[in-house]
Formats: structure tokens, sequence, C-alpha cells
């Protein structure tokens, strides 16, 4: 062959360098992982100042949280794997937290039982806190380190569950009555609650809440053994997710101030947040199938997940089909309890909901805007949404990590704009943001540069 032609090869052909090693593992800028951690510090800290309800303090850490957040996802940074030296702080907070300030005042117990469940989660967070301070724990022994946290969890929620049998909210009385008429055939939209002293006759789900936890009330006689497993399991996923991570990032799940109390209220985030995490751990994992089954679980238990459905149809590791096939499956899922009864099942999952006015104690901005006699509109909660649109479509990475950072902030926006927020709506973010963290060490490979070659 006579003369030289250029050709442009990719560099992993034979003739060309594959991108060096330095390439891929630069390490990630310490910022944003920090900022990431005292945003959730302050998320804790906030939903558990006047548990969960209005408080001056709690809505201000709340706001910060949400401003730091905003900063990290639009500087289009990565976050990283916190170091063990990073997590004490949030740990030895939620320690303090624990100690000083353990949840009471909404939980109907007192004496020897509330006692106990405050000794126990003080004690789950020493386990935390001790995986930390021994800087020469070898990855076997993280580990047991995780495992010695989550038994103590275990049996904190256990005793939390047997010395409070009966929490006195709606939310458990409708779950556990839903639940035995799940057997019998019953609907739940056309169900009263018994006993009851908020909701009386409105199921405020999608039925798929209790078509999951209705297991748990038929063999352990109360619906908050699911819940406690739920978190159980998002914690083992977030360890498996970032095995090689200190064993104190899976258990934030556990430790995080007033943990107990969302436990004992029968609140249904824990729900959400395993299958949330199951579908993220999927989509790291290279499981679609999974991933999609996951999320149209999770679509068909809470009515505010469709609001991260545009995230996953954006994100190249899910897209706009298997999106498109996961909110398939969910209305499929719900579409028994639409045929059997539309009126009902349109009052209770949507019209209810939408008609919920703003009420003081609320923990949220639109609650703070009406103690100065200032009254907002649907409006502001598009305003605020489409502000966390903007910033995760434009800025953050599109990787697993990003999607679920992406996926709590827009969540974070919808709690402090929406009408009603109380402790219980915030834990879903909370609990994404260690997902994010932990999928931090799944870095998206460089795209090998084109290489000049001569024929």
């Amino acid at each position: 062959m006579s003369g030289l032609s250029e050709a442009t090869l990719p560099a992993a052909t034979p003739a060309a360098s594959p991108p060096g090693p330095a390439a891929l593992d630069r390490p990630y800028p310490v910022w944003p992982t920090m900022v990431t951690l005292a945003a959730w510090t302050l998320i804790g800290l906030g939903i558990s100042a006047h548990d969960g309800e209005w408080s001056p303090w709690g809505l201000a850490a709340l706001l910060v949280a949400f401003g730091l957040l905003l900063a990290v996802a639009a500087s289009g940074r990565a976050i990283g794997v916190p170091s063990r030296r990073m997590l004490t702080l949030p740990v030895a907070v939620c320690l303090a937290a624990a100690v000083a300030h353990p949840a009471y005042r909404l939980m109907h117990v007192r004496g020897a039982g509330i006692e106990a469940v405050e000794v126990l989660a003080a004690a789950t967070v020493a386990v935390a806190l001790a995986t930390l301070a021994l800087a020469t724990l070898a990855l076997g022994d993280q580990a047991r380190g995780w495992w010695l946290g989550a038994g103590a969890a275990a049996v904190t929620g256990i005793v939390t569950i047997v010395v409070v049998p009966d929490p006195h909210i709606d939310v458990w009385y409708l779950l556990q009555q839903s639940s035995d008429g799940l057997r019998r055939g019953q609907d739940m939209y056309r169900q009263h609650w018994q006993h009851s002293h908020g909701l009386q006759a409105i199921y405020p789900y999608l039925p798929w809440t209790t078509v999951l936890l209705a297991p748990f009330r038929w063999l352990a006689s109360d619906v908050r053994a699911g819940l406690l497993l739920a978190t159980l399991l998002t914690s083992w996923q977030v360890r498996r997710l970032a095995p090689a991570a200190p064993a104190a990032l899976a258990l934030l799940l556990l430790v995080h101030p007033h943990w107990t109390f969302l436990i004992d209220q029968s609140w249904t985030e824990p729900l959400v947040l395993v299958l949330l995490t199951a579908s993220l751990v999927a989509i790291s994992g290279e499981r679609p199938g999974l991933a999609v089954l996951a999320l149209a679980a999770a679509l068909a238990c809470k009515q505010h997940v469709v609001l991260l459905l545009p995230l996953f149809a954006v994100w190249p590791s899910f897209g706009w089909r298997r999106a498109a096939q996961s909110a398939g499956l969910a209305f499929l899922a719900v579409l028994p309890w639409l045929v059997w009864s539309p009126q009902q099942f349109w009052h209770d999952a949507v019209k209810a909901n939408l008609d919920l006015g703003v009420i003081p104690r609320a923990l949220c901005v639109p609650s703070l805007l009406l103690r100065h006699d200032v009254t907002v509109g649907f409006w502001f909660t598009l305003l605020v949404l489409g502000i966390a649109y903007a910033v995760v479509f434009v800025r953050v990475q599109r990787s697993t990590s990003g999607l679920a950072l992406g996926s709590a902030l827009v969540l974070l926006a919808l709690d402090l704009a929406n009408k009603q927020s109380f402790f219980n709506h915030y834990t879903l973010p909370l609990g994404l943001l260690v997902v994010a963290l932990a999928a931090a060490h799944r870095r998206q490979p460089a795209q090998p540069e084109p290489v000049v070659v001569a024929a």
C-alpha cells in the first residue's frame, strides 16, 4: 500500500492504549460528600426537633439542608463513599440525640417500657460509633460490626412494638384492619376504621401498601413487623451495594434521630424505601428486570413515587422504556381495586389527598407562611419541584448515585413545599441520601479518547 491514510479507531483496539487507571481512579472532591453528610445530619435533627411537627428550628434546618443539596447537585460534581472520619460527625450527632432527646412525647408508653427503648436505641448508635472508632478493623470485622448494629436495631424495634401494642395513630388502625379485610376479600376503599381518632373511612394509600404488609399482620399480628424488616433489609442492601464502605454508612438508616418513633407509628416510608433501594441496587448491578419490578411495586404503594418516574426515564441506565414498563405493571397491579370501586378509589387515593389543607402544625414552608397569614396554592409546590427537577436534569451526573441523589432532592422539595409534611415524609429522602453515598463507589467508566494511527 502506497502512501499514508489516517483512521480513527477507539482506544479499545489493540493498536491503541486503554485509558490509564489514573483516569478512572481519581478521587472525588471531598466537599460534595461532606456537604451531603451535613445535609443528612440537618434533616435528621430538623425532623426530630418536635417529633416531626412544626418547629422554627426544625424547618430552618430542613431549608439549610435543601440548600446544601441543591449546591451539591448544581455543582455537577459526584459524591464519594464517605470515610470513617467523615461519618464520625453524623453518627456522633445521632448518639447525642438518642441520649439527650429521645422520642417519647407522642409514643404511648411510659416507665420501664420507654426506658428500655431509649437504652436500646442509644446502644445501637453506640455500636455504629464503635465501628468507626476502631479504625484498624478489616473488611470482615466491618461486616461483623454491621451485623451487630443491625441485631441491636432489630431488638430495639421488636421491643418498641411489644411495649407499644397500640400506637394510637390512624395509620396503624387502617393498616391492621385493611390487612384483616384483605384476608376476607374486603375492599379497603370501602372499609371503616374502628377506634381510629383520625381517618375513619379513607384509605389514603395505593392498595399494595396493604398487600405487602398484610402477611406480617397475619403471621406476627402487627404490620409494624414488616416495616421493621423493611428497614433492616434496606440497610442490608446498602451494605451489599458498598461492602468496602464503613459499616456505619449502612447503619445510618437504623440510627438516625427518632428512628424508633418511625417504627412505633407504623408509617409506611420504610416499605417505599426498601423497594426504591432494591430498584437502585438492581440498576447498579445491571439487573434491569428486577429494577423494573421493584420500581413498579413502589409505584403501586404510594402515589408520590410517580414524581420519580421522569428521573428514572431520563437516566441512561434505566430509560423511558423501562420506566413505562414499571408504570404499566403498577397500573395492572392497582387495576382490580380501580375496577372494583372506581369512585371510592378516586376519592380516597386521589381526591382526599389533593383536598388536604395547610395546617399550622405541619413541618413545611406553607405552614410557616400560614402562620403569617399568607396562603399559597398548588403553584408553589410546582415551582419548588420545577427548580429541583431543573437542577437534577441539567447538572446531576447520570450514575446510580446521581439517580439516588436526584430522587432525594426531588422528594425533599416536595416535602418542603407540600401542604402537610411531617416526620415520616422526610425519612424517605433521608434514606435515599444514604443509598446515594453507598452507590458512589460505582464510577462511570471514562469514554476512551479516539486515537489516530497510520494504516
